[in-house]
């Protein structure tokens, strides 16, 4: 017999599925204002879903990114021919709840970084462009070492409708970091919430 959680995961599943092949598919870039947070009312041409138990995330990955079949929340997205094992660079999606304001979210974040990597350097970004417009959003970039070299994280948190999406691109130089912000930018762009059961 399959366990509870299962099951409860198939329930789940299978309505957004079915949710998902009414939506019409159309290019976010040629999408009309939207009128809100999380109440745009357009789909974009999905490579992937991000399943969770209580909520679906479409996201159109830019060329050469494939996502990493074997992991789930956070959601890996690699270059194409890359192992997650090996990766220099590889951008990111972790989805959780809120549980406090925005900006509480964001102070938490930089806190518990902190305390994980005492440190840590972290710069405020310019924000960037989002498919969901209106959603309080945050880019920063986080520097640290870790097992004896050094990282950078470029970080959007988007708050939208109870939840807080954190979309990572994370290498270990700022080149690197310079060289995909374009795909980075181009994944934000076409990162969007279908539903979320509160």
């Amino acid at each position: 017999m399959a366990p509870a959680s299962s099951i409860l995961r198939l329930a789940w599943t299978v309505p957004c599925l079915l949710l998902i092949s009414t939506l019409p598919i159309v290019q976010a870039q040629n999408s009309a204002p939207n009128p809100g947070c999380g109440k745009a009312r357009v789909s974009i041409a999905a490579d992937s879903f991000l399943i969770l138990n209580n909520a679906l995330i479409a996201v159109e990955l830019p060329s050469g990114w494939v996502r990493d079949e074997s992991k789930s929340n956070p959601f890996f997205f690699l270059l194409a021919g890359d192992r997650y094992e090996s990766a220099r660079t590889l951008m990111y999606v972790r989805v959780q709840e809120l549980g406090s304001s925005f900006e509480q979210a964001v102070k938490n974040d930089e806190r518990d970084f902190r305390q994980s990597n005492p440190s840590v350097q972290i710069l405020d970004d310019p924000q960037l462009e989002i498919l969901e417009k209106g959603c309080p959003t945050k880019t920063q970039r986080f520097v640290y070492r870790s097992k004896q070299k050094t990282y950078v994280d470029q970080v959007t948190k988007i708050g939208i409708n109870g939840l807080l999406l954190n979309v990572v691109l994370s290498s270990d130089s700022e080149a690197e970091i310079a060289r995909y912000e374009k795909d980075y930018e181009f994944l934000l762009r076409h990162l969007g919430l279908v539903m979320h059961a509160q």
